[in-house]
């Protein structure tokens, strides 16, 4: 690790505040960044506004002097009914998931995101065991080829839930 120690904080623990709230309250604490997950209350990254949303929340992240990563684990952003679904190894509706990275590495580039977090979800029931691999290793390639404008990177953890 490079340089010292610093410390961020998840939006997901403000679930009931403004982003701006959050950006507030996570610099008056004096914690060094944030952890942004994109989701309905904070940053919805299928809004029609996206744009304008995105340059606005990184000039108060820049004022408040806070480091951004972006976390696409939001519970339920793209299925009202099921948490983290569709996942990277769902048969059904993974599109949607590569959908949703793909628009959180473009965030991340213009919020100047340090990291894109992402997992690649729990395996369905009755999914077969080759599967869940195979969509790993062609899921990666096929969204992380976009190129950063700010230099930002990707963070995989295949880990299960």
């Amino acid at each position: 690790m490079n340089g010292p120690l610093r410390f961020g904080y998840g939006t997901n623990g403000f679930a009931d505040h403004p982003i701006d709230d959050v950006i507030a309250v996570l610099a008056g604490m004096g914690y060094d960044g944030i952890a942004l997950t994109l989701d309905h209350q904070h940053l919805d990254p299928f809004d029609a506004d996206l744009a304008r949303q995105v340059r606005r929340v990184g000039a108060r992240l820049a004022a408040a002097d806070l480091a951004v990563v972006i976390e696409t684990g939001a519970r339920y952003l793209l299925d009202p009914w099921h948490k983290h679904s569709p996942t990277l190894t769902s048969p059904d509706g993974r599109e949607r998931r590569l959908d949703l990275l793909r628009r959180a590495v473009g965030v991340g580039a213009d919020l100047g995101a340090e990291a894109v977090s992402f997992w690649s979800g729990t395996v369905p029931a009755g999914v077969p065991t080759p599967w869940p691999g195979s969509c790993w290793l062609t899921a990666v390639p096929a969204w992380s080829r976009r190129p950063s404008r700010q230099g930002s990177s990707s963070d995989s953890n295949p880990n299960r839930e």
